[in-house]
């Protein structure tokens, strides 16, 4: 039989399972999967702001020197509007908000600190998980195209294209397991790609810092 805290949390979920297409118990299970393609622990908090009034889908950076007082923190519907209904999509914008743990102590190349940097990386590997496991985020990456850059992230249209080049490099990297495949080899690339189209994304950056 179960008890009355079961069956609140029961209810809880299938009512978020409705509207959402996520489950509470679902979305700790996504965190868990993307922290477990990083090889990094699991955030000391995860807050479901779903229903606070200035909820947002975010890491939050303590010790920039330390994984274990790493906070998740998100918000169903902001995520639905970005094209999230299944675990499928909550798990990528996951490995992107994982990927910003993984690098909280590193300053990448770029205006401000390398801040649309940080975000493309972040993109990046989300694309990278994507095409080696085989996971449709067409959704997300249709959301993000038309989105306008600001001073906290880059273009829609750099977010696409380095989702899509992450994409292309983890399905390269599927289909050839013989390619080295560490964080490092594929930062790499992250970087060789950006030297490459550095020009159009500075221009950008220039009209915003």
């Amino acid at each position: 039989m179960m008890g009355l805290s079961n069956i609140r949390h029961f209810c809880k979920n299938l009512l978020s399972k409705c509207k959402y297409g996520l489950t509470e118990d679902e979305c700790v299970v996504a965190i868990q999967a993307a922290c477990d393609f990083f090889g990094i622990p699991a955030p000391i908090l995860i807050q479901n702001l779903t229903y606070d009034p200035f909820g947002q889908t975010m890491f939050k950076n303590r010790d920039p020197y330390s994984l274990y007082d790493d906070v998740l923190c998100y918000d169903l519907n902001e995520l639905r509007g970005m094209g999230v209904s299944d675990i499928i999509g909550f798990t990528a914008v996951f490995t992107h908000e994982c990927a910003h743990r993984v690098f909280q102590d590193k300053v990448l190349p770029g205006p401000d600190n390398g801040q649309w940097e940080g975000e493309l990386i972040a993109d990046y590997f989300m694309g990278v998980r994507a095409g080696l496991q085989d996971m449709d985020i067409r959704p997300i990456r249709n959301a993000l195209a038309p989105t306008p850059g600001s001073g906290s992230h880059p273009l829609g249209k750099f977010r696409d294209e380095y989702i899509g080049y992450g994409f292309f490099e983890g399905r390269r990297h599927l289909i050839n397991q013989n390619l080295p495949n560490t964080l490092e080899d594929y930062v790499k690339l992250f970087l060789k790609y950006r030297r490459e189209h550095l020009d159009e994304l500075y221009e950008a950056e220039m009209t915003i810092y």
